[in-house]
């Protein structure tokens, strides 16, 4: 039974790393939406929900990891030997998740850094064309106060 157990944390680890190398291709993606001087807004949103969507998944992966090692442990900490296979090959795939995790730890803050450059380059833009758009307004507002009768009249006769 222990064993079954075991197999079904190595096929939640392996599917984990399945999951961690999407969000990296799509942190790449991202990247890419984030590099290009007009952001994408449909393709950024639907990179964003893809990314939820594999976060929700390797939650529930977690959650059912703990729930099935929290059953075999003390039968794995009291057989160790007999379970050396399992063990191993469960600690070489922990590394590989880790190396992931961090390698989208970086990615994820590179991607920080350029979104909020764009919004900073977003806001900026904004408030230029608001104070072009109140300095038009203001224009057409003075000069319609300008009638078309001269200004200066000759009062000589």
């Amino acid at each position: 039974m222990t064993t079954n157990y075991l197999q079904m944390m190595i096929d939640s680890l392996n599917k984990k790393k399945d999951i961690l190398t999407r969000i990296i291709d799509l942190n790449e993606e991202q990247d890419n939406i984030l590099s290009t001087s007009i952001l994408d807004d449909a393709a950024f949103d639907s990179n964003m929900k893809a990314k939820g969507d594999c976060i929700d998944g390797l939650d529930r992966l977690d959650e059912g990891f703990q729930a099935l090692f929290n059953r075999v442990r003390d039968e794995i900490n009291n057989n160790k030997a007999m379970y050396t296979e399992e063990i191993a090959v469960m600690k070489k795939l922990i590394t590989e998740v880790t190396e992931l995790g961090a390698k989208i730890e970086v990615q994820e803050a590179r991607n920080k850094v350029k979104v909020e450059a764009m919004f900073r380059r977003e806001r900026q833009e904004h408030k230029e064309a608001k104070r072009s758009a109140s300095m038009a307004k203001s224009y057409y507002q003075n000069m319609s106060k300008v009638s078309n009768e001269p200004q200066f009249m000759d009062t000589k006769q």
